[in-house]
């Protein structure tokens, strides 16, 4: 009999522990990401990647996982596509489908629910996330297309950078690349290089692009930049000069400020569980260079702020990026980084609030005592 229990037991903890190996761990990094303009002129390519230890991080396919997407449109419409395996991406599998032509057109929305499930148990993995964060069901805008040809004029300044060959320019439209194989750039005058691309008629007026150093080799680190090119018939437009991941501009391309500017940063801490103080951390020098973080004093509730002074003269555009540190500055933010612009169309006082991580939290507004805008002033280095 004791030998019967024993035997008994064993199987249950085989049983158990076959279906916790059988639970999926994590599936994401979709693309597009949620919020993707869409155009309605043929099929749209979806990835997405599946991660299962001692199953996904196998040469191959692993076995007994798929993967639909489950659409649905503005127009009511709904259809379930089958996911196809498409190539292992390190320990991960990655699948992909395609939204049909039929379900963009005449459509001002398209909607996909990624549904990934494991048949050796029937459990279906909750929380498919894309590349920004995003939950599924991801939404899709549809938009209009280029109604022309549209020449786009790329600049980069390099100043400040190192680098052993021409830049190049690389995105998720098929003029730049499909994020494959970049454009080279040209150099016009020392650390500033351009590019001319022609975005055909019928293309997704909506692109993304960073770019890439050393003969299209070496990648910048800033977040992609966003372009929406006009369709009202426009056939040549000139982006804004743009510098190697946001360090500070140069090849003449500077403006100096005609007044001074101060700009206070809020982060709201309420619900957010904080063992010591708060800290500001960014790109800049006035934000700390990655490096220490600027102290935030407390003004009230779970608010906190710093201010920063920008000096009249200072050259611009000065792209900052930026997040936010709690317990005495030690532990980060997961949200990606936060982004603003110092030039002269920023208000000589600006307040920007934030929750940390983009959270829920809710703090009742502590005004900024403008008396001290000279004090701080004065105080910048």
């Amino acid at each position: 009999m004791k030998k019967l229990i024993t035997l008994t037991v064993f199987a249950m903890l085989l049983s158990i522990a076959g279906s916790a190996f059988a639970v999926i761990d994590w599936a994401g990094n979709t693309w597009p990401n949620s919020g993707a303009n869409l155009v309605p002129t043929g099929n749209v390519d979806v990835y997405v990647q599946v991660y299962k230890p001692g199953v996904t991080d196998l040469e191959g396919q692993g076995a007994d996982i798929t993967v639909d997407m489950v659409l649905s449109n503005s127009e009511g419409a709904s259809l379930t596509v089958a996911m196809a395996y498409l190539q292992d991406v390190g320990s991960n599998d990655e699948y992909t489908g395609q939204i049909p032509q039929s379900m963009l057109a005449g459509a001002s929305w398209v909607d996909a629910d990624i549904v990934v499930t494991d048949l050796t148990d029937g459990t279906v993995y909750d929380g498919v996330t894309d590349q920004a964060g995003n939950v599924s069901p991801f939404h899709y805008n549809v938009v209009n297309v280029l109604p022309n040809d549209v020449d786009v004029t790329f600049s980069l300044c390099m100043s400040g950078e190192e680098f052993t060959g021409v830049p190049c320019v690389i995105g998720d439209a098929a003029e730049i690349g499909s994020w494959g194989t970049g454009v080279n750039m040209t150099q016009i005058d020392g650390d500033l290089f351009d590019v001319t691309i022609t975005f055909l008629a019928g293309s997704n007026p909506n692109f993304e692009y960073k770019f890439k150093k050393n003969d299209c080799v070496d990648w910048e680190s800033a977040d992609n930049r966003l372009v929406a090119l006009p369709t009202d018939g426009t056939a040549a437009v000139v982006l804004e000069t743009q510098s190697w991941n946001n360090l500070p501009m140069g090849c003449g391309a500077e403006v100096p400020l005609q007044e001074d500017k101060v700009v206070c940063f809020q982060v709201c801490m309420e619900g957010v569980e904080y063992t010591g103080g708060v800290c500001l951390i960014g790109n800049l020098p006035e934000f700390g260079s990655w490096g220490d973080g600027v102290p935030m004093t407390h003004i009230g509730g779970g608010l906190f702020q710093v201010c920063v002074a920008f000096p009249q003269g200072t050259l611009t555009p000065v792209n900052g990026e930026y997040k936010f540190k709690k317990d005495d500055c030690v532990n980060w933010e997961s949200v990606d980084n936060r982004f603003i612009t110092i030039d002269n169309s920023l208000a000589a006082e600006t307040t920007l609030t934030h929750t940390w991580d983009e959270g829920p939290g809710v703090c009742d507004p502590v005004p900024t005592d403008h008396t001290n805008w000279d004090s701080l002033k004065a105080q910048y280095r």
